[in-house]
């Protein structure tokens, strides 16, 4: 068994396939469900004609399908590509340009944009839409000429068959473009899964695994002690601290994402979500994203209605600075947490 992240995904969907894996709002997917849509969507990067190493864009907000459509790249051994949703026409070029795009999936609500920029790329052979929540979906749905609906895509496809893997298969995360324009860095997929779980299983109550095919049984072992981790990324998937710590890290120990509604940080809702799905790790961004943290806890206690906190077990930070006195305060209302602050760079 490959140390991969498709093959390691699948193993624990065989073994903990009704444990949930991905929600976002009322829409909550299983490991098995997980596992079938994102297989599906694999098939039908095969059918257009991706291959090992195609590279597959995904211009979307947190989302289940964000998180699909990475599996399926997996699968099928193409290589996710993040996109900044907030970028405008000649950013969006450029990266699509920049990284061989092959195939897209976005947004409707950002369809405007890929339509401005579709017929500069003829590299491009697949674009899949996927509606989002927006009032005004009906009226954005549909701007880009030749795009299939998303839903449409994983009804019409067969689940790929299985395949072996290589841990050498290429993973690429492209910087925000702080040391200039954006970059593409390269891992090995499979050095990158083994970084994860030697990181990661210690945190969730795991020995650190000595082959691939011990992870199954393991992770088996921790959803029969109700010890799976349920992560809450308050950052956007398309940044690295939000795949990689708020999705990825969880995702190795056979646990869930579930993706906030608002599209900018709201401190309530991830304290209101937290609360209803007894969430253990909570990712964001040093004090930009804590300090709000801090007021939203205690707004919630002066009105007498205190946010239920006593699951919360990890709290993760990378990416900005994270200072001693915003943890001290975070620390006083959450008492039982771990802080971790992450330093790295994505070049490095």
């Amino acid at each position: 068994m490959e140390m991969h992240a498709a093959t390691v995904w699948e193993a624990i969907a065989d073994v903990v396939g009704d444990a949930p894996a991905v929600s976002h709002g009322s829409v909550q997917r299983n490991w098995s469900e997980y596992d079938n849509r994102a297989a599906r969507l694999a098939a039908a990067f095969v059918e257009a004609g991706l291959e090992p190493n195609s590279k597959i864009a995904i211009f979307l907000y947190n989302s289940n399908e964000y998180l699909e459509t990475q599996y399926a790249a997996f699968k099928m051994r193409g290589v996710p590509i993040n996109v900044n949703y907030r970028y405008l026409d000649d950013e969006l070029y450029y990266l699509l340009d920049n990284a061989d795009a092959e195939a897209l999936v976005f947004h409707a609500s950002l369809g405007d944009r890929v339509s401005r920029i579709v017929g500069r790329l003829p590299k491009l052979r697949l674009l899949i839409e996927v509606d989002d929540a927006m009032d005004d979906v009906k009226k954005t749905s549909g701007q880009v000429p030749g795009a299939q609906k998303y839903e449409d895509v994983i009804a019409g496809h067969q689940p790929m068959p299985r395949i072996r893997r290589d841990d050498n298969d290429i993973y690429m995360l492209y910087t925000g473009g702080t040391t200039g324009m954006p970059k593409g860095v390269m891992y090995s997929l499979g050095s990158l899964t083994e970084s994860f779980i030697r990181s990661g299983y210690p945190l969730a109550g795991l020995s650190i695994p000595a082959s691939a095919s011990d992870i199954a049984p393991a992770i088996k072992a921790l959803h029969d002690a109700g010890n799976a981790q349920i992560s809450i990324p308050g950052c956007p998937l398309m940044h690295g601290t939000g795949m990689w710590l708020g999705a990825m890290f969880v995702h190795f120990a056979g646990g869930s994402v579930i993706n906030l509604e608002q599209r900018s940080f709201d401190a309530h809702e991830m304290f209101l979500v937290a609360q209803h799905k007894r969430a253990t790790n909570l990712v964001v961004v040093g004090d930009s994203f804590v300090k709000p943290m801090i007021r939203a806890l205690d707004e919630a206690a002066n009105a007498d209605r205190p946010y239920d906190t006593s699951h919360v077990k990890l709290i993760i930070s990378s990416g900005v600075m994270w200072t001693n006195e915003v943890k001290q305060q975070l620390l006083e209302r959450i008492e039982q947490a771990i802080l971790l602050d992450a330093m790295g760079s994505t070049e490095g």
